[in-house]
């Protein structure tokens, strides 16, 4: 660095004088040929002024120094020149001076004489008697004045190059020590130096100074930008939303893990193409909008039957100066468990609507046969009540059972409603509620508990002992068995209900707690319900933390068990 700026200084030395030096000859020269100019307009003038009274060529060429003169008529002619024999010179009517020759005032023109072969500045008039005066001074040129400044500007030159030798050693010592000082201090991290450092030049203390300032300044930056860094990788490293930040070249310049996930990508892919990466038409469009129209767009995306994204394309603003933008933000939102609730709300809704429909279409049609006197006997009529009787109590269990599922999905709280009791009491509740039901399919009960003190709604778990044991009943066959268990065991309430009846098909057992949803394949199409039976109990055991578990084979049987963490009683 040294040596360059020892170089450079004299080479910047040598090409400023020279410069100079050029310009000061041109300038030179100009002035002299200006001067020349006026000079020879004075004495075209004062020859003018004695032409009117003596017009003797030779004295008019003596009274101008000896330059040649020349007169020519208003035609062109030449009528007399002081070096040449006029007698064999031609027309000069179609030179220039003769042409722009006036009585006011004097013409001057710088070419070459056709006739000499020479450079001459040419100065013409209009006498008084209309002939043309010309006078011609000997001009060699602009560069021939130019070249006779060359021998002083060369002597400049050296001079001053001896100078700048000395002068550039000792300006690059005094620039170039604070500099190495500089580069000393930042490679060994000890910028007390810089602080130390003593220059002879004021200016430069303070510099020395201001940038050991700026140095801790930097380091202090450094350490916050860092630290800020480490806090967007983590942010981002832990995002479940997908993030991609792209250049106006479609560049990824970062990349978080999930859009990895979103993708199966292993490798990194910072630094490479967006298309490599996700080659989809509609989020290349969004990209160009953002980067051409300053354009946001949001659309969906299925990546797979089982992923679906939300697509947020940003662009992130313009360069300063500049039309396009520096690139674009892409968010990539997971949103399958959304839609998963979409459809099982619309499903719900239409199955609880074609639910509701059977027994008011009954109800309906009964009661039009009794409006319109169809029935005709009293046992007819009773049998007709009981069976609108009938449909009305399963309408409003079917009720019942949606609003206690919309009460569990909304979580409202019914910790109001616990109480202390023995789950054992409430299991037998449910077994002799589901008796006729049993003893209409000569199902055989075997049932093993102990009592079990819990802290819980007990209506809740009611219906969980009731829909297990109803579904263990109607899905079994004839003369099968239902094994009931409940039992205490690490401080939760276990109930495990075992069936022999005609079993679940693998197929199916991934959507048995599925709202409305029942498997017809394979099973008694007698048998009713609603669905929701095993909805409600998963909610419920959901509700209370517990776990669940279901195990079937086609024809053998199912098994459900059930586990509830158990609150005792307070003392």
């Amino acid at each position: 660095m040294k040596k360059a700026i020892y170089y450079r200084l004299i080479a910047l030395t040598l090409i400023s004088i020279s410069i100079y030096g050029l310009i000061a000859a041109t300038v030179t020269t100009i002035r002299t040929q200006s001067q020349t100019e006026n000079w020879l307009t004075t004495i075209t003038l004062s020859t003018a002024e004695l032409y009117h009274y003596n017009s003797d060529i030779n004295l008019l060429s003596q009274v101008t120094g000896g330059h040649r003169v020349t007169i020519i008529a208003p035609n062109g002619d030449v009528i007399a020149d002081s070096s040449v024999n006029y007698l064999t010179m031609a027309n000069r009517a179609d030179r220039e001076e003769v042409r722009y020759a006036t009585n006011d005032e004097v013409f001057t023109l710088i070419r070459r004489s056709y006739t000499l072969g020479q450079q001459f500045i040419y100065a013409t008039i209009v006498t008084n008697d209309g002939h043309i005066l010309r006078l011609a001074y000997d001009y060699p040129g602009f560069l021939y004045n130019l070249f006779l400044q060359l021998p002083a500007m060369a002597l400049a030159t050296a001079t001053a190059l001896i100078l700048s030798v000395f002068l550039a050693n000792m300006f690059t010592n005094t620039v170039v020590n604070p500099l190495e000082i500089v580069k000393k201090a930042l490679l060994n991290r000890d910028y007390k130096q810089l602080r130390e450092y003593c220059s002879p030049y004021h200016d430069v203390a303070e510099i020395m100074q201001e940038i050991e300032r700026l140095l801790q300044q930097i380091s202090k930056s450094r350490q916050s930008l860092q630290f800020e860094q480490e806090k967007v990788n983590h942010i981002l490293s832990n995002m479940a939303e997908g993030f991609i930040l792209v250049d106006n070249e479609e560049k990824i310049l970062l990349c978080n893990q999930s859009v990895k996930t979103f993708f199966n990508v292993q490798t990194d892919v910072v630094g490479r193409d967006l298309q490599q990466l996700i080659n989809d038409k509609n989020i290349n469009v969004a990209v160009e909008k953002a980067f051409h129209k300053e354009q946001s767009s949001m659309f969906e995306m299925w990546l797979r039957e089982e992923l679906v994204l939300n697509v947020y394309i940003s662009p992130t603003g313009k360069n300063a100066g500049k039309n396009r933008n520096l690139g674009a933000t892409i968010l990539l939102v997971d949103v399958t468990n959304e839609k998963q609730l979409e459809k099982q709300k619309r499903e719900f809704f239409s199955n609880a609507s074609h639910e509701l429909k059977t027994p008011i279409t009954s109800i309906l049609g009964f009661s039009e046969m009794i409006n319109q006197n169809i029935v005709k006997t009293e046992d007819e009529k009773v049998s007709i009540m009981r069976r609108i009787e009938t449909e009305a109590r399963r309408m409003t269990e079917l009720i019942n059972n949606v609003l206690m599922i919309s009460n569990l999905e909304a979580k409202i709280s019914t910790a109001t409603q616990y109480t202390d009791f023995n789950l054992n009491e409430v299991l037998k509740e449910a077994i002799n509620s589901i008796s006729p039901l049993k003893d209409n399919k000569t199902i055989h009960f075997e049932v093993n508990s102990v009592d079990v003190p819990v802290h819980a709604n007990k209506q809740q778990l009611y219906e969980i002992c009731v829909n297990l044991i109803e579904n263990a009943v109607k899905y079994n066959k004839p003369n099968g068995n239902v094994t009931i268990e409940l039992k205490a065991k690490n401080h939760y309430a276990v109930l495990k209900v075992k069936d022999t009846g005609i079993g679940i098909p693998s197929e199916y057992q991934s959507r048995v707690f599925e709202r409305f949803f029942r498997v017809d394949y394979g099973r008694n199409k007698k048998v009713g319900g609603s669905g929701l039976g095993l909805s409600i109990v998963k909610h419920i055991v959901n509700l209370y933390n517990g776990d669940i578990s279901l195990k079937s084979k086609k024809d053998i049987g199912t098994t459900i068990q059930i586990s509830l963490p158990i609150v005792r009683y307070s003392k």
